[in-house]
Parts: structure tokens; sequence; C-alpha cells
């Protein structure tokens, strides 16, 4: 595997932790119709522009493949869709704690972590 399938791989379960850490303000986003985009599971996800800054940061070895995307195609849309993340982060929140309360070893560290964190900001420690 690559550096490229490598970072493919875990782009969809990073984009989720963000998401699943951020619920409050990327609801937000979503209620406001001229950014949000329909999705094929039916629900609505942020615009891809907004999807591919956060990535961006999340993910320092997408910053090495965006640019190539975009010159392929500058439909940030598009490019959402070849990334694989054309989805409504909630839907696909819902289905992952599902699975993990069937399957408690895909319980990570980084999940357990992530939660101590929003914990700490809900009582306001950070």
């Amino acid at each position: 595997m690559n550096l490229s399938q490598d970072v493919m791989a875990s782009l969809k379960d990073k984009w989720l932790d963000f998401c699943e850490t951020n619920s409050y303000w990327v609801e937000e986003i979503k209620q406001t119709n001229h950014v949000i985009v329909k999705t094929p599971d039916e629900g609505k996800r942020p615009s891809g522009l907004l999807i591919l800054g956060v990535i961006s940061g999340i993910e320092p070895g997408i910053t090495n493949i965006v640019p190539l995307l975009m010159k392929l195609n500058s439909n940030f849309e598009a490019i959402i869709k070849a990334l694989g993340l054309d989805f409504d982060p909630e839907i696909e929140l819902k289905k992952r704690a599902e699975e993990r309360a069937k399957n408690p070893q895909l319980n990570s560290s980084d999940t357990d972590e992530i939660e101590r964190i929003r914990q700490q900001l809900q009582k306001g420690e950070v």
C-alpha cells in the first residue's frame, strides 16, 4: 500500500472523528441551506470546500493529493465523491456506533481519547 492508499483508508474515520468531536457546529452548518449538499444516503453534509479544508488539517498526507485532484477536476463536490466522503456524517456515525456496539474490539484508544476530550469540553476544563 502506498501513502495515497494509506491516507484514503483512514480519511473516512478521521473525518467522522472530527464530525463527532465537533458535532454541534457541524450540525449548525448543515442546518444552513446555503452550505449543505444532499448525499446519496438521503442525508446532507457540509460543502466540499469545508470538508477539504478540514481534512487538510486533520490528515496532513492529503495535502499532497488535493492539488492533483484539483488539477484533474476543480469541482469540490466531485473531489469529495472521489475521496469517498460523500455521505451524511450523522448517518455514518450512527452506523459506526452500531457496529462498535456489536463488536467491542472495534473501539479504539483514539475513540476513547476523543470522548475524554469531549467530556472535558462539556465540563469547561479545556
